[in-house]
This record gives structure tokens, sequence and C-alpha cells, in this order.
């Protein structure tokens, strides 16, 4: 068993995958202790992306498998396909646009076995092209630790917690390959603003959570990227990413369980959030649009007016949007919500 599996979705990616496949092949763990799976999800470049992954696992056989997609299922659904053929003792992401630092790798599988960890968190730096690497610190800093989540007060405040440190993102983690198995935990596939349907999961199964206050991971700014891209036919993929997490979590019984947590974290990130993306986007959401953002948020929780987490926060964006929950919901009135929410916007 291989020590490290890592799993990159491609997508017509050949301009930056050389700077993230040298940062996977030279990782100072040794080669021989990983496995990359280079997952092109049906990229449309002429095989450009297809011929370096190829080129790849030609040159490192034994830990590299290159895996071709033929229907594009977005990033959510690359890494599905490389998690179904990697077996390591660990589990990481790359995005084919960014990169690790050589360190990263057993730096993470060391203090993993060291404390026993499900998911190890560590820092993430955001570099442009006139980015100087050379003035960011890698160091560690003084606020690594283990977090154990043993008492039923301790999750409730981590399944919420907001803290930059503590993402609902999946790229800066380091998981137990048998807690994602065993759970048969999936991302949501098609989507974009997919990671949490993954992430939301390893929180409710995790017991042993990690915060490794070092940089180890290089997340590339593209403007390419599907973050920084246009969203024209995907502004309500986020609403859609929470409909279908709500209703794993529900199979789970984990909605059942924590109600009042699942029901704020699909009003913060689900509802809320959704709105606020598109403000911040420079959208302009249509009555139809917003009408779907409550209507899948009351048909789900049509309790949540009275949330005690809701009722706590004192974040005006939240209570304007609650609001919005009793409006009728014409033109004007939506061209009102969106003068007041814009000021708000933070």
């Amino acid at each position: 068993m291989k020590k490290v599996s890592i799993v990159v979705p491609c997508y017509n990616a050949v301009q930056y995958l050389d700077r993230c496949i040298d940062s996977l092949v030279n990782q100072t763990i040794g080669i021989e202790n990983l496995e990359i799976i280079l997952v092109d999800d049906a990229s449309t470049d002429d095989g450009q992306t297809w011929a370096r992954i190829v080129e790849t696992e030609r040159r490192f056989p034994d830990s590299v498998m290159a895996v071709s997609l033929s229907e594009n299922l977005r990033q959510g659904g690359a890494r599905n396909v490389g998690i179904s053929y990697a077996g390591g003792e660990y589990l990481m992401f790359c995005d084919a646009d960014d990169w690790l630092a050589l360190e990263a790798a057993e730096c993470l599988y060391q203090r993993a076995k060291n404390y026993d960890t499900d998911v190890i968190e560590y820092r993430m730096q955001k570099v442009q092209d006139d980015t100087d690497l050379s003035t960011i610190s890698t160091a560690e800093g003084k606020r690594s630790g283990l977090l154990l989540l043993d008492r039923e007060e301790i999750k409730k405040a981590f399944y919420l917690t907001h803290l930059e440190e503590c993402s609902l993102g999946c790229m800066r983690k380091f998981y137990r390959m048998s807690l994602i198995k065993e759970n048969q935990i999936r991302f949501v596939e098609h989507l974009i603003c997919e990671e949490p349907s993954f992430t939301v999961p390893v929180r409710l199964y995790e017991q042993r959570h990690y915060q490794l206050d070092k940089i180890l991971y290089y997340y590339y700014m593209s403007p390419h990227s599907t973050s920084r891209g246009g969203w024209d036919e995907r502004k309500l993929d986020n609403i859609q990413v929470w409909k279908a997490l709500m209703a794993d979590l529900q199979e789970r019984g984990f909605v059942q369980k924590y109600h009042d947590e699942m029901e704020y974290l699909f009003y913060d990130w689900g509802y809320t959030l959704s709105v606020r993306m598109l403000l911040l986007r420079g959208y302009t959401i249509s009555v139809e649009e917003m009408q779907i953002l409550v209507r899948e948020l009351l048909t789900l929780f049509p309790g949540v007016r009275e949330n005690p987490y809701l009722q706590e926060t004192s974040e005006t964006f939240f209570q304007l949007l609650k609001v919005v929950l009793d409006m009728k919901l014409t033109p004007e009135s939506v061209r009102t919500m969106h003068d007041v929410l814009r000021k708000y916007l933070c």
C-alpha cells in the first residue's frame, strides 16, 4: 500500500500541468510512496492535456495512474473517479493549476501518524503571476494542534465554524482513506461549488481533526478557473449542491441528529451564500431565481425562521435575507432587495 494517494482533476490544463506534476513527483516523501492519479475530465484541447498525463504515467509507471473520462463530470466527478482507483493509506487533492510544497506529503504523513488523525487541515497561499514566492514564510506557526471531537458541544461548534483555517473546501486537507471509503463519501457531480458535498460529511464522521499552521498548498488565481470564470449557466449550482448534500445527510441520519446545525448550514452556505456570490459577481438575480432559492430553503427547512443559531446572529445580511422569506417577490421588490443587500456585501 502506498502511503499517500493524490488525486488531480485535469481539464484543458496543459498550460499549468507541468508545474503541478513537478511538485508532486518531486515530493520529499519519495515518489515510491505516492500514488498520483491524474484524471482527464474529457478535455477539449485536442488531446494536449491527455498527452501530458500519459507521458507522466510513462515516466513513473509504478506511481502515476492516467485516467481518461469520456464525459465531463466537472471537478467533483473527476475526483470521485480518482478516489475509486485510490488505494493509499491517506488521500489528498491538488487542482491541475495549483501545486504543493515539496515537503507537503512527508510533513502531513508524519503528523498524521504521530497524532492518529482522521483529517489534517493545513494552510493555503493564494498566488498570482506576479507573486514573489520568496517573501512567503513556510515556517510552521504557533497554532498547530489536535481537536478531539469527543463531545456533542464540541462537535456542534466544529460543524458550524467559520474560521478561515477551518474551511469547507476540500483542497488543503489530508484525509485518512478508510474514513472516506468506509463511509462512501463522494462529491456531487456535474455542478460547481461542489466541495461541501464532500467535506461536510467528512466533518460529521471524523473524530480527530488536526490543524497544521503551515503553508503547504499554493492556489493559483487563474482567470480561467471555475471560481473566477463566468457563471451565466451556473448561477443556481450552489443551492443545488446543498440540496443534494442535505438529501445525502438525511439518508445518513445526520439531519435528524443535528437538525438545527444542518438547517443553519443550509441557510448560511446554501441560501445566503448563493445570493452573496451572485451579487459579488455583479449579477442581477431575477424574480424566478430568487423564488427558487427561497423555495428550496423553505421546502427543506420550513421552520428555519425559528432556528436558534439564526436568531442569535447579528449579521445584517443574514437578517435581511430572513425578511426576504416573507416578501412577495415581484420585479420591484427584488430590485429593492438588490439595492439594500449590496450595501452590506463583504
